[in-house]
């Protein structure tokens, strides 16, 4: 005998398990773009980083050190403001329960 499941299984309409279910919320959207934004965030952090540091060892001239310096300064800032995002992003996920950030 056949089921309702087995029909939706074959339905088209029924997107909840393909990735275009996925991608008409609001919160899939959101998701899907965290998903890749996060870890290229941290990766430009790293090159920040290293480019800075870089800089402040290499250079003898007082301005190119604080050039590195600021550099460095500036991608800590960036490195807390993307912690701060991903938790206000956990925080919005358990009080509203929009399933976001791969989980």
């Amino acid at each position: 005998m056949l089921l309702a499941q087995d029909f939706d299984r074959y339905n088209p309409l029924v997107l909840e398990s393909t990735k275009a279910g996925q991608l008409s919320t609001p919160g899939g959207i959101i998701s899907e773009v965290l998903r890749y934004l996060f870890p290229l965030a941290g990766l430009i952090l790293f090159v920040m980083i290293v480019w800075g540091g870089f800089e402040m060892m290499t250079s003898s001239i007082a301005g190119k050190k604080d050039a590195g310096r600021q550099r460095v300064t500036t991608a800590v800032i960036g490195f807390l403001l993307l912690f701060a995002t991903y938790w206000i992003a956990q925080l919005m996920q358990a009080v509203f329960g929009v399933k976001f950030l791969g989980n």
